[in-house]
């Protein structure tokens, strides 16, 4: 995701409190001002205390102690993995800003040059939340509005693309496909059921052409893709495996009956910046590799039977598979592999084989009936939690999860502040370039917007 534009506004208001901070803190410089001094390298740094001892994005926090210097430059805050913004410094007091996200208990670690201390008192994040309903009112029937807000369908999964445009399938009519942006406040339906569209299917784009992909399902789709693209009038098109290297793992085949567990299934189709191939997941566990110029398959791995909703590559680190399971053998848990060495790497990292909710340490986390997920651009992965009617997040590098909003097991469609608004078995879920979620509420028949800090 970009993060330009989120930097931005943080450093505008950043700049616009400085001022603020600034008074507050020239009231401890004139009894400090004789210890304003350079940072001594042989010398440690010694940490006291900090106020407040918790907040939310851009809170201004004090932090106490000695030898940090003056020069800002060389003074580095960070709550757990983020880095702060310092704003100053007199020798023996920091003021810096309190960055987006960086977990519900944080571990705040100044360094200077080349020295560094923790403190050993926590600093508690509180996340900022609010949901709002960009689309649909409740009701299923299809309404194409001039404007998002006045649009209403049975929203399924999402999609989002470089430019932030949304995309949207609908269980209307069997199927369509419909393209939304938020600051055009612009509706337009691209596609319907007899262009091959169907409302199960997971949209991905192409990072740099914004060509929207999906993959298949049911019997006889082994080998079939949907493609449609912008430069080309949105014209649903197939493309097709042409050919197939196994590896010695067996081909994706149709040994059941139907259903959701049909083998022949596979419901994304991913572009991997680490090699510009595309990537798919069969339901009988097949991972499989496609050269996008040969249409030549390669089964990678076999991940556990059963459906995965979810799936997406970390922002971060490209060549980082990461599948949600809603049900079969890979239960309700969360798996890594790294493309590179699947077989290696391939762990399971949270959640059980039976449903639950519990946040904390994602190792001993649980969900139920996972559905779509996607990174922020910080590395932050986002779940719709369908089975605990709720918004949960994982931060990747310290492994914590939370439940950003909604009530676990509570199903509604209020909206409001993270402690009083409800969802209703929420299926798609994308992030934009801003951080903002938007969230296809399937039960509630409407497309949530959750802006979070």
């Amino acid at each position: 995701m970009n993060s330009k534009n989120l930097t931005k506004k943080v450093m505008n208001i950043a700049t616009a409190m400085l001022c603020t901070g600034l008074l507050l803190f020239a009231s401890c410089r004139e009894e400090e001002k004789d210890s304003s001094k350079a940072h001594d390298p042989s010398q440690p740094v010694v940490l006291t205390s900090f106020k407040p001892d918790s907040g939310r994005i851009l809170e201004m926090v004090l932090l106490d102690g000695e030898n940090f210097g003056t020069d800002t430059s060389n003074i580095r805050v960070y709550f757990n993995s983020k880095r702060a913004v310092t704003l100053s410094s007199t020798g023996t007091r920091i003021l810096a800003l309190v960055p987006r996200l960086p977990g519900d208990t944080c571990v705040v670690r100044v360094e200077v040059g080349s020295k560094q201390a923790t403190y050993p008192d926590f600093f508690r994040y509180r996340i900022e939340a609010s949901v709002t309903n960009f689309t649909g009112n409740g009701n299923n029937d299809l309404v194409i509005g001039p404007t998002p807000r006045e649009s209403q369908f049975g929203v399924v999964y999402l999609g989002i693309d470089k430019d932030d445009n949304i995309y949207a399938t609908a269980d209307n009519e069997g199927g369509i496909l419909i393209k939304l942006n938020e600051k055009d406040n612009s509706v337009m339906v691209i596609a319907r059921a007899s262009d091959g569209i169907s409302p199960r299917f997971q949209l991905s784009s192409h990072p740099e052409t914004g060509v929207i992909m999906m993959g298949a399902e049911g019997g006889g789709n082994r080998n079939n893709f949907l493609f449609c693209d912008p430069m080309e009038g949105w014209t649903p098109k197939r493309r097709f495996i042409k050919d197939w290297i196994t590896n010695d793992f067996p081909l994706p085949e149709n040994n059941n009956s139907g259903g959701e567990r049909n083998y022949e299934t596979h419901y994304h189709c991913l572009y991997c910046k680490t090699d510009s191939f595309y990537y798919t997941r069969y339901t009988q566990g097949q991972l499989v590799r496609i050269n996008p110029k040969t249409w030549i398959a390669e089964v990678v791995y076999m991940t556990p039977q059963g459906v995965a909703y979810g799936m997406v590559f970390h922002p971060k680190r490209p060549s980082e598979l990461w599948i949600a399971y809603t049900e079969g053998d890979g239960g309700h848990a969360i798996y890594t592999l790294d493309i590179t060495d699947p077989e290696a790497t391939f762990t399971k990292v949270g959640g059980e084989s039976y449903s639950g909710f519990r946040d904390g340490k994602l190792s001993d986390a649980l969900f139920y009936d996972m559905r779509q997920i996607d990174f922020d651009f910080d590395g932050n992965l986002f779940i719709g939690d369908g089975g605990n009617q709720c918004i949960r997040k994982i931060d990747t590098e310290t492994m914590i999860v939370e439940t950003v909003i909604g009530i676990p097991g509570v199903s509604g469609s209020k909206n409001g502040k993270k402690e009083e608004a409800t969802f209703f078995h929420p299926h798609g879920l994308v992030t934009n370039s801003e951080g903002i979620i938007f969230v296809g509420d399937h039960h509630n028949n409407s497309i949530r917007r959750i802006a979070i800090e």
